[in-house]
Order: C-alpha cells, then sequence, then structure tokens
C-alpha cells in the first residue's frame, strides 16, 4: 500500500457513515437493507478508482472484501460472481457455479463455465487471469534469466515440472535449488510424478558423468558437484529464491551456485520463485544482468486479523482504514482458543523448547479426543519407534503434534503427514519449520511469539493458511476460506513482558514490503541502508569486507599451494570456523604430502576424529566456531566417533536408550552440564576447557527427571546429525579430496558402509540406520533403480511393506518412485 493509498484509505475510514457501516461488515453485524446497498454501491467506486489509476490496488482490493464479506454473510453471491468474473478470480467463479450458488441466466452461466475452462493449468486447476497470464508468460519466456513472483500457494512449485516439460530434451542438465532437505524430498516427489523422464539426482555423488539429468540439490550439494566435476547446469530453478536476500552463510553458498555456474555456462538460463521478493533485479549479481519479472499482484484470500490483548479484551483489525473494533472483553487464552479453533489449527512460536512447552499447555486446555484405532495406532509406533516417554504420544490424545527443526527428520516428516491425513488431530504447534515446503490444511491461525516476523515473514506465515488447493481443489462450498481467520495471542510466557503485539499487526497494512538485501554479494547491497546498531556495525563491516573478499578469491586462479588451500576452506565454508585460518593453511601445506604419500603408522591407525584434532585444531587459537572447538577435547572426540560409526547404524530408539544412559551417566559425575545451544539451553558454564560461554548453552542434566532426559535426547541426536553433516564432514571430506584418508574410511564415516549399493542406497537419501534395517530385513535385493536413477520396490518388497508398521512404511515410501 503506498504511502498516498494509506492517507487515502484513513481519510475515507474517518468518514462517518462508511465508518460505521464498514465496522459493521467487518465485525459481522446485520446491515439495514440501506446500508447493505450503500457499501456494495462504495466498493463500486472504487472499483472505478483503481480502473482510473490501477497503480492504486488497495482499492480494488478494498472493494473485493466489501464484496467478498458481504455475499458470505448474507449468502447473495450474484455480487461475487459479477466481481469475479469481471476481475479475473476464476477459481471463485467456478466455485460458485460449480456449488449452484449463482442463480443467473442460465445460458449465461453454461456459456461462462465452459469458458473458465479455458484458464485451466497442467495439473486441471482453474486460474485467475492474472495468475494464467503471469504463468502463461513465465512458461513461455525467452530470456536469460526470469522470475515469477506471486503469493503463497499460487502454484509457484508445480510451474518447475511445467516449464521443464517445455524446454524439453534441451537443455540437458538441469538444476532445481531447494532450501531444505524436507524440501527436497517433496520436490523430487512432484518432479517424479511428473514423469519427465530424466535421470534424478538429489545428491551430487550420484553423479557418474551423465550429460542429462535432472538435480535436486541444496545449494551445498550444487557446489560440490560443481567444484569436483567438468559439469555445469544449462538451467537452474531457484525456489523460494527470497533467500539469497539474506545475509546468512547458506545465502552466500547460494549466490555462489549462480555466480559459478555462471562463468561455466555463460548461457545458462535461470527461473527464480518467490512470493516475497518485491523487485527481481534485487536478486542480481552483477550489473549486466537482467531479470525479468512475472508477477501476481492480486489475492483472492483476505485474512481476518483477531487480537487477544493482555488485558483479555479481543479486537479485529481491518488493515485498509487501520481500525482495531473490540469485540469481548474478559476473555481467558484457553476459553478464546476453543472458542475459536477451527479443523485444522497452526499455533505459531518460535524457540522450539518453547514449542513443546506451548503444546503442553494447550493439551491441558483442550479436551481429549475419541482415541480411534488410527490415534491409538500412531502413538504405539511412536512409542516403539522414538520413545514410550515422548512427548508427542501424549499430545496425540488431545490432537495436538508440535513440530520444529530439531526433531529428528523423520519423525517430524511422520508427524506432519499424519496432520494432514488424519481429522483427528486438529492443533500443529510449530515455528518457521513450516514456512518453507510444508503445505498442511491449515485454516486458523493463532501466533503466540512475533520475534523475527516482520512484514514479509508474517504475510507468509498467513499465507499457509487456507492454501488454494483446500477451497478449490475439494468438494463443497469452501468459499469462506477466503477469509482466512489470524489471531494474535498476546502472553508474558512466550512472546514478552508487556506483550503489545499491535505494532506488528499495523504491519499488515500493506501487502507491499521493500526488499532487506543482506547478501554482500549482491549487486544491490548497500550496508548504509541497512539499520545496523552502532555498537555492532564496525564488526559487521569487518564480516562484510570478508565475505566480499572471499568471493573474489574465489573467482581468481590459485597461483601458490596456500592460494589452492585458502580457496578450498572458503568453498567448502571450513574457513567460517576460524577467525584467521592462516595457521590451518600452513600446518595442512606442510603435513598433507608425506600424509597423503607415504603416511606414517601413528597416522594410519588414528580415529577418524583424532585425525581432525591434528590437523585442524592442535595448538590453533583462532577458532572461532565454539561447537568445533569442542573436538579439541578427548571426551567429545570419543563422544563423535562412537556416533558416526556406531550410533548411525542403530534404530532411533536404540540411540535414544543410548543416549539416556549417556546422560545419567554424564548427571552422576563431576560435570553434569550437557551442551544443547541457545535453542534448548538454559544456563552458561563456564570451566577450564570451554571458558567464557557467556550464552544460555547448557543444560544441567541433575535437575531433569527420566522423561525429560528422553526428550532432550531426541534432539540432542537431532543436534548430533546436523552437527556432524555440517561440520564435521567437511573435514572427513577435505581429507579425502586430499588423498589423506582412504576411499574405505570415507566411506565407512560418511555413509557408514563400504559396501557399494549401501552407499547408493544413502546417497539417495535414505538413512544409514534405514539400510542396515531393510539389510537385517533381507530386503535390499528387492530394491532397484530404474533408468531414471528412481528408486523402485519389487513386488517382492511391496508384500513386505504390507507386514511392517506405519512407521517404517512411511520412511521407505518416500523415496520409492
Amino acid at each position: 500500500m503506498q504511502r498516498a493509498e494509506k492517507s487515502a484509505m484513513t481519510s475515507i475510514g474517518k468518514e462517518e457513515r462508511f465508518r460505521d457501516v464498514f465496522k459493521q461488515l467487518t465485525t459481522g453485524e446485520i446491515l439495514e437493507p440501506d446500508d447493505q446497498v450503500y457499501i456494495l454501491a462504495s466498493a463500486m467506486l472504487f472499483i472505478r478508482r483503481f480502473q482510473h489509476d490501477q497503480r492504486y490496488t488497495s482499492y480494488a482490493d478494498l472493494a473485493y472484501y466489501i464484496i467478498l464479506k458481504f455475499s458470505l454473510q448474507y449468502a447473495d453471491y450474484a455480487p461475487l460472481y459479477d466481481f469475479a468474473v469481471n476481475f479475473g478470480f476464476y477459481p471463485i467463479a467456478k466455485a460458485l457455479l460449480k456449488n449452484d450458488l449463482y442463480d443467473g441466466n442460465i445460458i449465461t452461466s453454461c456459456l461462462g463455465d465452459i469458458q473458465l475452462d479455458q484458464f485451466r493449468n497442467e495439473s486441471d486447476d482453474i486460474l485467475t487471469l492474472e495468475q494464467h497470464i503471469a504463468s502463461s508468460s513465465f512458461l513461455n519466456e525467452n530470456t536469460q534469466e526470469t522470475c515469477f513472483l506471486a503469493p503463497t500457494s499460487f502454484g509457484k512449485s508445480s510451474l518447475i515440472a511445467d516449464q521443464i516439460r517445455r524446454l524439453g530434451d534441451l537443455p540437458r542438465r538441469i538444476a532445481i535449488l531447494v532450501p531444505t532437505k524436507s524440501l527436497l524430498i517433496q520436490t523430487l516427489q512432484m518432479i517424479r510424478k511428473a514423469s519427465l523422464q530424466r535421470k534424478m539426482m538429489i545428491h551430487d555423488e550420484m553423479y557418474d558423468g551423465e550429460d542429462s539429468f535432472i538435480a535436486v540439490f541444496t545449494q551445498e550439494r550444487a557446489l560440490r558437484l560443481l567444484a569436483k566435476h567438468d559439469t555445469c547446469f544449462d538451467v537452474i530453478f531457484v525456489d523460494e529464491a527470497h533467500n539469497l536476500l539474506k545475509g546468512d552463510s547458506r545465502s552466500i553458498l547460494l549466490s555462489r551456485v549462480i555466480a559459478k555456474n555462471r562463468v561455466l555456462n555463460p548461457d545458462h538460463r535461470v527461473f527464480y520463485l518467490s512470493p516475497l521478493i518485491q523487485d527481481a533485479n534485487n536478486l542480481r549479481l552483477t550489473l549486466d544482468q537482467n531479470i525479468s519479472s512475472h508477477v501476481v499482484r492480486f489475492n483472492v484470500k483476505e485474512p481476518e486479523i483477531y487480537e487477544l490483548r493482555l488485558n483479555k479484551e479481543v479486537y479485529q483489525y481491518n488493515r485498509f482504514v487501520n481500525q482495531s473494533y473490540k469485540l469481548r472483553e474478559g476473555i481467558e487464552i484457553k476459553d478464546y482458543l476453543l472458542s475459536t479453533s477451527g479443523e485444522k489449527n497452526f499455533v505459531y512460536n518460535y524457540r522450539p523448547v518453547k514449542i513443546e512447552q506451548l503444546a503442553g499447555e494447550i493439551c491441558e486446555m483442550v479436551p481429549q479426543i475419541e482415541q480411534t484405532n488410527e490415534i491409538n495406532e500412531v502413538a504405539h509406533i511412536l512409542a516403539n519407534e522414538v520413545h514410550p516417554d515422548f512427548y508427542a504420544i501424549e499430545h496425540l490424545k488431545h490432537g495436538v503434534v508440535y513440530l520444529h527443526g530439531k526433531l529428528p527428520d523423520l519423525v517430524k516428516e511422520y508427524l506432519e503427514f499424519k496432520y494432514k491425513v488424519l481429522p483427528e488431530l486438529k492443533y500443529v504447534i510449530a515455528n518457521s519449520v513450516i514456512l518453507e515446503g510444508m503445505n498442511l490444511p491449515i485454516d486458523t491461525l493463532f501466533i503466540f511469539n512475533t520475534r523475527g516476523l516482520h512484514g514479509k515473514e508474517l504475510m507468509n506465515l498467513i499465507g499457509r493458511v487456507n492454501r488454494l488447493n483446500t477451497i478449490f481443489g475439494q468438494e463443497g462450498n469452501r468459499l469462506k476460506r477466503l477469509l482466512p481467520k489470524v489471531h494474535f495471542i498476546n502472553n508474558e510466557e512466550h512472546n514478552c513482558v508487556k506483550s503489545k503485539m499491535e505494532n506488528k499487526i499495523a504491519l499488515l497494512r500493506s501487502r507491499v514490503f521493500d526488499d532487506e538485501i543482506k547478501n554482500p554479494t549482491l549487486e544491490a547491497f548497500d550496508i548504509e541502508a541497512l539499520l545496523i546498531p552502532a555498537a555492532s556495525k564496525d564488526k559487521y563491516v569487518e564480516k562484510v569486507i570478508a565475505v566480499q573478499e572471499n568471493e573474489r578469491y574465489l573467482t581468481a586462479t590459485p597461483e601458490t599451494k596456500e592460494d589452492e588451500i585458502r580457496a578450498y576452506l572458503i568453498q567448502s565454508g571450513i574457513i567460517e570456523f576460524y577467525s584467521d585460518p592462516t595457521t590451518v593453511i600452513c600446518r595442512f601445506i606442510v603435513e598433507s604430502p608425506t600424509l597423503a604419500t607415504n603416511p606414517p603408522e601413528w597416522w594410519t591407525a588414528l580415529p577418524m576424529m583424532e585425525k581432525i584434532e591434528y590437523l585442524f585444531l592442535r595448538d590453533i587459537d583462532s577458532i572461532a566456531d565454539f561447537e568445533v572447538s569442542r573436538l579439541s577435547h578427548a571426551e567429545a572426540r570419543n563422544y563423535y566417533e562412537s556416533h558416526i560409526l556406531v550410533n548411525q547404524k542403530k534404530s532411533l530408539n536404540e540411540n535414544i536408550n543410548s543416549q539416556v544412559e549417556y546422560f545419567k551417566q554424564k548427571a552422576n559425575s563431576h560435570d553434569s552440564k550437557m551442551y544443547f545451544g541457545q535453542s534448548y539451553g538454559e544456563e552458561p558454564y563456564e570451566t577450564e576447557s570451554y571458558p567464557s560461554h557467556a550464552h544460555n548453552a547448557y543444560v544441567d542434566l541433575t535437575k531433569k527427571n527420566d522423561r525429560k532426559l528422553v526428550n532432550l535426547a531426541v534432539v540432542k541426536l537431532k543436534m548430533e546429525d546436523d552437527f556432524v553433516s555440517f561440520k564435521i564432514n567437511k573435514f572427513i571430506v577435505m581429507l579425502f579430496d586430499y588423498g589423506l584418508i582412504s576411499a574405505d574410511e570415507y566411506n565407512r564415516y560418511i555413509y557408514g558402509t563400504t559396501d557399494d549399493k549401501k552407499i547408493r542406497l544413502t546417497k539417495y537419501g535414505l538413512s544409514v540406520s534405514m539400510v542396515s534395517r531393510l539389510g537385517e530385513d533381507g530386503q535390499l535385493d528387492n530394491l532397484e533403480f530404474d533408468e531414471c536413477n528412481n528408486l523402485r520396490a519389487a513386488p517382492a518388497l511391496e508384500e513386505f511393506l504390507l507386514t511392517v508398521n506405519d512407521f517404517y512404511r512411511f520412511e521407505i515410501r518416500r523415496y520409492i518412485g
């Protein structure tokens, strides 16, 4: 909403009759007949204002909101049908005709119904006119770089398959870059269903010299492929492309993929997809790039915003006139939640530990549900596969699940799947893990914490409520879902002291937010445009300069061994573990030739963690990463040696039991505090080994009962897996790349085996423990890869899957085409 629009809307909201009638319409009060005529006439005036100057989209949005509210409230759908047909909101028009909600001329209706079918896409969905034009122009675009920008749930991901299909056999090497492993699996399944007849890859080590493939990669895997093989991409799709604007290390890696591939293949094509980018040219790495845009501006959903304040008063906010209307008073959180819950409710919180706490609190608020066979089955499975004391089991009795990034991936995805398919499960408590890649059937949103939720983040979060396929892709009249319910719950336990969410709510007045460019590798980056506190600006500037110098370093040809190793450290991300990598580089130059060509017995006999300590950590005082620095201590090295070689082959339940036993031993030792990081840490811990660690990153295990220890073990295993995957493995890969360890050592630590078939399955995404379990069940020979590298099940495996529990079956089904 532009400044002029805001001013005009505020003035309109102050006009006495409009103010009163609009408030009644917004809050659901009954309008007198003449007021009904008045408000519809007002909507017509707003439409004409938009038609006079189409830059002012808020007038069209306001007119649509009035007509939508009126039609739904009075079951008079003629105004909504007329607006939908004339404004190109064809899915609404089709839904009205399909459900016999419009009583217009029969011939006109039939003709309109036939004409609407022209706007179906490859997935058989009816598109809005603007969506149809934007997606058609995107698919037929011939420029080198192009961007598709549309609100959340407007079918951006399906355009990837449509575009690949349109491009045909050329180009041959296609990469789809996704930000998370969960989205990687989801995208793989989508592409597999599209039957595009290409070899599929989800791991860089699956590459075997092919000149035609579709690679669904994270940016890390894409970079490794480009660095280690003589290949490049002809086409890159960047899903959730707004991540390029961020300033974290993964955003820099994402821009590095595009920059590196551009050097290798100057004629490559790049397609960006996002719901949150305002100006596509902000994605440019250099000035000579020209990124065309295909934009869907209008959203057929208009959220209804409510706020429960600390004084127990309830208000409804209208973004057009920037006014809050008092609805009720004296309402407790429990009563409010129960009275406003929908069929599927998303409760948003921030920290994982607070998500678990809030899930428990909600279980105390809502009654127990009927314990159906399906719910009992899930509870029984979680007790066996995870642990009987896993919090989620008790929550199921109340129709509650929780999701966050510290849950083991398989557990998180299984709970997500069950929330989707079981109507008994009404509440999901989660954080931002739900924002990318999780398409859950949510109809109501409760926000208990607003930390980190700025304008764009709020819009993206709200966009997850009532996805369009849940409105138009199912039977019956579901048009009320076009007004998704969003509730801001002020509270001091999960938000802040004197919680006041009005300022966050006011951000929703506009749907247009300027791009905040924090990635210093982008051409539009301007450090002066960022609001950086003066106290931390110098340190931030140093970091920016270091990032920019590193990226320039990668484009230069190494002239010395030092240059080569420094470039490797930058490319791999190992450089981020050090404030100054000079000592590591010098040691590597001195030690690696002998260790590679004529390794002494003491070196070959060392366990992997000891090798890492010797080359990368010993007597080095520039280690900047606290997690990595822990490997300087023998206890930590022994722990991770066992975790990698032994634990990764065990089942989740076995590992949890082992972890709990370890916790109990540690609790009874002289050192009862365990590192959990800031997401779960409760207190700081300074010792001679770990000095000056002031953050709340530790948990005192003596203060935890058995049930709490079990649930801490669940998240600790995920933390350790992430630490191994994102940090320890980088050291192992470097040792292998420079010939300092054998292929068998590398495979044992990275894939848990030296067996070629098991390695191939692990590269495809199957966990080491799952491959071990399939081997124990005699099922490995019943898995095979087809000519497109899709994993297929032999009939014997299909029969076997009928005999196993739902959790195990779900795990296997994720990967079988």
